[in-house]
């Protein structure tokens, strides 16, 4: 009897705990119903902010139960199957972009790697340096000068010395041979600002002759120029320059037996405003020159002035141009000038005061890469104040070419007219025509080849015997660090003229050290 309500107990215990587990489970149930039923009335909503400014995030019931299926398919046991039978999940999107297709995005510019922020067009903050080139096709070069930066803007030198011989030092007929040193250095101021850019360059030469007298020769060019980006897409362009150079002892143009080279200034100014922004294209440009001659060293020891040489030259040009592709623009431009020198005549009794007017046509080309420059024709007047001086006229014919065959080689083509005065009586100048050729290759990274070769017709008016110059010439340079190259090139130099008195060749080379920074 006792066994047996023991027994009983024990079995009324066992119900009772499984009657209050049900219970405990119909509680939960319910309590997951009522929450899954204000799910799906009410999703979950995240707001947050982005750099595209303020979006909101929706996790729906369907994406949450996706995760959980996918979640409870996966065999955890194996990570190589893990990957291989994973199915792609739903990734919750911000609500303007849930039922739409994404319009594609353009990448933000990013003009400075810590300026993230596109900048204004007119703010002057620095943009990214690219690799100097001349419009043709070059890879980037890791021995480019690195420059040094002062504020805004970014400063570039160079230093080269070199020593060399040449067989006609003082290009003359029968002159002699003897040892040159030349020193060449530069300097560049270059702005980097976003909107308006300027520059400085700084450039000199001093050559000295072991011949004897040891005579020095020095030339130099200092020039400022500034272009302004105005509104739409006018553009202006300020430009001053200095320059000291020398003419030979033997130079027509001098007519006493001179013991040296002479020396003389050019100042020049110019001015030019340009709209560029649409096809029809247009530019208006302004020149003041001034030229002055120093006196010259006679071999007596006295001196004699060239203030009659002395002259102002005013031009405007204007230019108009229709862009017939983006490779070809045609282009019409007219000049008109005055020239006039200090003293009303000159040593001869002539005035040589003069109008100039000229015309010229031309074609722009810009093939990228590959071809860019102009070629232009044109015929040019000047007109003597002097009814004894005949005007001195011709057919002109300009041009600047850079070609670039293929990768690493650039070829320049250059062809220039120009009108050179006279100070013989009666005479009323000189047309001077030249071409040149100049071709450069880098072999590597480290060594650069170059070639050149030109020709200079010059060609009295007055009949008087012409000269024809013929120059060639090779060069290299290898580069053992970024600052420092070794330096070497040959050239041959052969004038030739009716008269034995403008006869003559010489050939020189020379090696040195060349320093960049």
């Amino acid at each position: 009897m006792i066994s047996a309500a023991l027994a009983t107990s024990l079995a009324l215990g066992i119900s009772n705990v499984a009657a209050q587990e049900t219970a405990a489970q119909d509680q939960q149930a319910a309590l997951a119903g009522s929450q899954q039923a204000a799910t799906s009335s009410s999703p979950i909503m995240l707001r947050g902010t982005t750099g595209s400014g303020e979006q909101e995030t929706v996790f729906d019931e369907s994406i949450l139960a996706a995760e959980e299926a996918a979640a409870r398919e996966r065999d955890t046991s194996d990570p190589v199957s893990q990957l291989r039978d994973a199915e792609d999940i739903p990734v919750p999107r911000p609500r303007q972009e849930q039922g739409r297709t994404r319009r594609l995005q353009p990448a933000s510019t990013v003009v400075d790697p810590l300026v993230t922020t596109t900048p204004s067009a007119r703010s002057n903050i620095r943009q990214p340096r690219s690799q100097e080139t001349t419009g043709t096709a070059t890879r980037d070069d890791p021995f480019a000068p690195l420059g040094l930066r002062i504020g805004s803007w970014r400063a570039f030198s160079t230093l080269e010395q070199t020593a060399g011989y040449s067989s006609n030092i003082d290009g003359a007929a029968m002159g002699d041979g003897a040892a040159f040193s030349r020193t060449d250095a530069s300097l560049s101021l270059q702005s980097d600002w976003s909107r308006h850019s300027a520059r400085i360059d700084a450039a000199g030469t001093i050559r000295q002759n072991f011949d004897g007298s040891d005579e020095i020769v020095p030339n130099g060019s200092v020039s400022g120029e500034l272009t302004l980006d105005l509104v739409d897409g006018w553009q202006t362009n300020t430009r001053l320059a200095y320059e000291y150079d020398t003419e030979s002892a033997t130079s027509t143009a001098i007519t006493v037996p001179a013991a040296s080279r002479t020396g003389f200034h050019t100042v020049t100014a110019s001015s030019s405003i340009a709209r560029t922004d649409r096809k029809l294209l247009f530019s208006l440009r302004g020149v003041a020159q001034r030229t002055d001659y120093n006196w010259i060293d006679l071999e007596d020891g006295s001196t004699v002035s060239q203030g009659d040489r002395n002259n102002t030259l005013l031009t405007a040009t204007a230019r108009a141009g229709y862009e017939a592709s983006p490779a070809f623009t045609p282009f019409v431009e007219v000049e008109g000038g005055i020239r006039r020198y200090d003293l009303a005549r000159d040593r001869n009794g002539e005035d040589r005061n003069a109008t100039i007017l000229a015309a010229r046509g031309g074609v722009g080309l810009d093939f990228g890469e590959k071809l860019t420059g102009e070629v232009s024709a044109g015929y040019r007047v000047e007109d003597y104040a002097d009814p004894a001086l005949v005007n001195l006229e011709a057919i002109t014919i300009d041009g600047n070419l850079a070609w670039s065959p293929h990768r690493d080689t650039t070829v320049t083509l250059s062809a220039s007219t120009g009108f050179s005065g006279a100070t013989t009586a009666g005479d009323n100048g000189s047309v001077v025509r030249s071409a040149n050729i100049g071709i450069e290759r880098r072999a590597n990274d480290r060594l650069t080849l170059t070639a050149n070769g030109g020709v200079q017709h010059t060609a009295p008016d007055n009949g008087d015997p012409a000269q024809t110059l013929w120059t060639a010439g090779a060069g290299f340079s290898y580069w053992l660090n970024r600052f420092m190259a070794i330096t070497g090139s040959v050239e041959h130099t052969n004038q030739q003229s009716e008269s034995p008195a403008l006869t003559y060749d010489a050939t020189s080379v020379r090696a040195g050290i060349r320093l960049q920074r």
